[in-house]
């Protein structure tokens, strides 16, 4: 028998992103009442962790354009407040961002909700940031099968 990795099983493999639910506390003035302050996150694809990569990068293609569109300064600021965007956003700042967005489950955000998190709740925002990176550091998960229905006796 062949030892190592077995290519015919990896290609059968059915494998889905690993997922996992990541208590948020700070969070909990935003969840419904009674309901635990859970947030649901999700490891990246490799198009999606080299989009989180390129984010400085189109951070400042972005500053051009807002540049070139919006002529004078407080235009300028507007526009970039209005893509949750600032000219001192760090690197790795705006990688986090993207990667909340595309690795949110439950709840979904867009782009100014991900600002708006790192902003007010930079804690929960690397929490949450780090467990995406962490779980895409463990690729994917393999789907198990569902377990077999029960027989049911035959009426006599």
């Amino acid at each position: 028998p062949e030892v190592g990795f077995d290519a015919e099983r990896f290609r059968a493999a059915r494998l889905e992103a690993r997922t996992e639910a990541v208590e948020v506390e700070g969070l909990a003035p935003f969840f419904s009442e009674g309901e635990k302050p859970v947030w649901t996150v999700r490891g990246l694809t490799a198009v999606e962790l080299h989009r989180c990569t390129e984010a400085l990068r189109r951070q400042t293609s972005v500053e051009a354009i807002v540049k070139a569109v919006a002529s004078q300064a407080d235009q300028v600021a507007a526009v970039r407040r209005a893509l949750g965007l600032g000219q001192d956003t760090p690197g790795e700042i705006a990688k986090r961002l993207e990667m909340l967005v595309l690795g949110s489950i439950e709840p979904r955000v867009e782009l100014p909700d991900a600002v708006k998190l790192a902003e007010k709740f930079p804690v929960e925002f690397m929490v949450l940031t780090n467990k995406i990176t962490e779980l895409t550091g463990r690729g994917a998960d393999l789907v198990k099968p569902g377990a077999a229905s029960q027989t049911t006796p035959a009426s006599a």
